[in-house]
């Protein structure tokens, strides 16, 4: 059976044994995910044919390497029902991580059957473990709090571009918190006014029983990294306290017309 969910593709850069590496996953699955039906995880790894001198993927690569993605994912999608739940470029190689229906395990052994050739000069390898609580995909390929965020920045940051917003102008941006304790909310707001944000007065909880609320406001611009910067600052005051960070927003400043 194919997921539940609609997939929701997207990539960060992270550092593995002091080397960058690119993931990308697919970040519908959190949440729905492990699915008892698939235990079994398919890495199927490709040595890429000319990376570049940090193991990244150079770009004139990039549309082989597409072809080869495409070509595991759907045709392995279509002979025995696998999961994509992301990949890995990392010291010059190309790691697919797939998960399986148990009743497939014995076809993998013969992956090419499964697929056909690889595209071009690819030669891949491949790998099955058992794998299901998909430990592989929430501990390894499931980006941490600050690598999340730049992703909800990056897209965020795009729909202000593309609605012509001029993203190097600072205004005031919006941010929010919640927090388990009315002490660890204090203390929160005590650090985000010496980082120079104006907090409000606390939101206490509800009767449905939602945790202490706060808002806290900077004047900031959105565009040229500065959002991942911003938040980065708030990550370093809101997790240590056990807070969880809501995002941000802020009015958009269009360009003058003369």
């Amino acid at each position: 059976m194919p997921p539940t969910w609609e997939r929701d593709l997207d990539f960060y850069l992270v550092l593995i044994d002091d080397k960058p590496a690119s993931i990308v996953l697919d970040l519908a699955a959190a949440g729905e995910v492990p699915l008892e039906s698939h235990p079994v995880r398919l890495s199927v790894r490709v040595p890429l044919l000319r990376p570049r001198e940090d193991g990244l993927r150079d770009p004139d690569e990039l549309d082989e390497l597409s072809a080869v993605e495409d070509l595991f994912t759907e045709r392995l999608a279509a002979e025995i029902d696998a999961i994509f739940a992301g990949r890995v470029i990392h010291d010059g190689e190309l790691t697919m991580y797939f998960y399986v229906p148990d009743e497939h395990r014995a076809r993998l052994e013969d992956l090419p059957s499964l697929t056909g050739p690889a595209p071009g000069d690819y030669e891949p390898a491949w790998g099955v473990s058992d794998d299901p609580g998909w430990e592989c995909y929430l501990e390894f390929l499931t980006p941490d709090p600050y690598s999340h965020q730049t992703i909800l920045n990056r897209r965020l940051v795009k729909v202000f571009e593309d609605k012509g917003d001029q993203v190097d102008t600072p205004r005031e941006i919006d941010h929010f918190a919640y927090f388990e304790s009315q002490d660890q909310a204090e203390e929160a707001s005590v650090a985000l006014r010496t980082a120079g944000f104006e907090v409000d007065d606390l939101d206490p909880p509800d009767e449905d029983g939602e945790p202490w609320g706060l808002q806290f406001h900077r004047v900031d611009a959105v565009g040229g990294g500065r959002a991942d910067e911003f938040c980065a600052e708030i990550l370093d005051i809101v997790l240590p306290l056990e807070g969880d960070y809501d995002g941000w927003g802020a009015p958009m400043v269009q360009p003058e017309v003369n």
